[in-house]
């Protein structure tokens, strides 16, 4: 087992678990897209970005590649976490701008339009990699 603090709570996880397993049991809401339980995780929506510190240095990781360390420290909703999604859902409704999955999602993140340039309003791939 390894001993870990999420948001603000010391937790016990299993060794070789990743964040988003270990806050998911714990009851802890993180956004994803191309999360897949019975699918290798590679992060590549990046929805589930946590803030993890480490010896005082604190990063944004994808939680479901990120496997638990001893001792770290998970923010799973601070404000650098939030910007990011926020930040990241922008691009992703700019790639799909008529996805009911991506909307609901902005949706639930604050987001409810993209600032930036929608090149093809009728794309419909939102990139998850689930289909392949």
């Amino acid at each position: 087992m390894v001993s870990l603090t999420i948001d603000g709570e010391k937790v016990l996880a299993e060794d070789g678990s990743t964040l988003l397993e270990t806050s998911r049991k714990l009851g802890i809401k993180i956004p994803t897209l191309c999360y897949h339980e019975a699918l290798a995780p590679y992060g590549a929506c990046r929805l589930c970005v946590v803030e993890v510190i480490r010896r005082g240095r604190s990063r944004l990781v994808t939680s479901c590649t990120m496997p638990v360390e001893q001792d770290i420290e998970v923010k799973t909703h601070s404000e650098p976490v939030q910007r990011a999604r926020r930040l990241i859902m922008e691009l992703l409704i700019a790639r799909c701008p008529n996805s009911p999955v991506l909307r609901q999602l902005a949706h639930d993140l604050g987001v409810e339009r993209s600032r930036f340039k929608t090149d093809n309003p009728d794309e419909k791939c939102i990139l998850c990699g689930l289909c392949y």
